[in-house]
C-alpha cells in the first residue's frame, strides 16, 4: 500500500498538472480573442464611406452644394474621416451657418445642415442674418426683396437691431423700409419704399419714429405720393418737403 506521504506528493503533482492545463488554455484563448479583435478591427477600419445623407430643410443649399464639399472626403475610412474636416469643408459654404455630422454604420455620413437667413443686405454685396452678422454669398440672388442697411464698421448688429425696432413701429402702418443709413455722426435716415425719406437725426431715434408712426394715418397717408421727405429732428413737430415745387413746404406741430 501506498504511504499517506506518497498519495500527498500524487495530489500536489495533479494540481500542479491541473495549473499548467488550465493556464495554457487560458493563453489560447486570450490569443485566439486577440486574433479576433484584430480581424473585427481590420474590418471596421477598412468600411469606408460610400453614402451621404443629408437632413434638414435646404432652401440657398443644394444637395450637390453639400456632397461637393465631402466629395474628398468619400471613400475613406469610417474610422479615420475628421468630421471636423468635412464640418469644416461645409461651413466654407456662405449659406451654411452651420454643419453637424455622425456615422450611420455600415457606410452612411449624415450630414444635417443649417442655413443662414437673410435679414436684410450690408452695402452692395453682402448680408446680414438675424443675429447681425456679415456673411458673403458669391452672388447675391436678384430675387432677395430685403431692405439695404449700411453704417461705419462695426456697427453691423446695432444697425440690424434698430433696423427691427424702426420695422416693427411703421410695418403696421404698411410702411416699408427700403435702406436704413448710420453715419458717421450717429444719424439715422430712412429710405421708404414709395420713395420717400425721413431723417431721423441721432436724438431719441425710436421715440421720434414713433411719433410720426401715430399720427402718420391723419396727417400724412393720404398725402404720401406728393411728399418727398420728412424731417423729424423737430422738437415739437415735423417737417414736410414735397415733391412738386409749387407746394410749399410744412412744419406739422405736435
Amino acid at each position: 500500500m501506498r504511504s499517506r506521504q506518497q498519495i500527498r506528493s500524487m495530489q500536489r503533482a495533479f494540481l500542479a498538472l491541473r495549473k499548467v492545463i488550465l493556464a495554457s488554455l487560458l493563453l489560447a484563448l486570450l490569443v485566439l480573442l486577440g486574433l479576433n479583435s484584430r480581424v473585427v478591427f481590420d474590418d471596421v477600419a477598412s468600411q469606408r464611406i460610400e453614402f451621404v445623407m443629408i437632413e434638414g430643410e435646404l432652401q440657398r443649399v443644394t444637395e450637390n452644394d453639400v456632397k461637393a464639399a465631402v466629395f474628398n472626403f468619400i471613400n475613406r475610412s469610417m474610422v479615420a474621416v475628421d468630421l471636423e474636416q468635412v464640418k469644416a469643408a461645409l461651413e466654407g459654404n456662405a449659406w451654411i451657418k452651420n454643419a453637424s455630422l455622425r456615422r450611420k454604420w455600415p457606410n452612411t455620413l449624415i450630414v444635417d445642415v443649417t442655413e443662414e437667413v437673410p435679414i436684410a443686405r450690408w452695402g452692395d454685396s453682402e448680408l446680414l442674418n438675424q443675429d447681425g452678422n456679415i456673411f458673403s454669398p458669391p452672388v447675391l440672388d436678384s430675387r432677395l426683396n430685403l431692405a439695404k442697411l449700411s453704417g461705419p464698421s462695426g456697427s453691423e448688429r446695432r444697425v440690424m437691431e434698430q433696423y427691427q425696432v424702426f420695422n416693427q413701429l411703421l410695418y403696421p402702418k404698411n410702411i416699408r423700409i427700403v435702406s436704413l443709413d448710420l453715419n458717421t455722426r450717429g444719424a439715422w435716415t430712412l429710405s421708404l419704399l414709395n420713395e420717400v425719406t425721413l431723417s431721423v437725426g441721432s436724438i431719441n431715434p425710436v421715440q421720434r419714429v414713433r411719433r410720426f408712426a401715430r399720427i402718420y394715418d391723419s396727417f400724412f397717408a393720404a398725402q404720401i405720393p406728393g411728399i418727398e421727405r420728412f424731417d423729424l429732428r423737430y422738437e415739437d413737430g415735423i417737417a414736410v418737403s414735397y415733391k412738386t415745387p409749387a407746394t410749399s413746404d410744412a412744419l406739422v406741430s405736435m
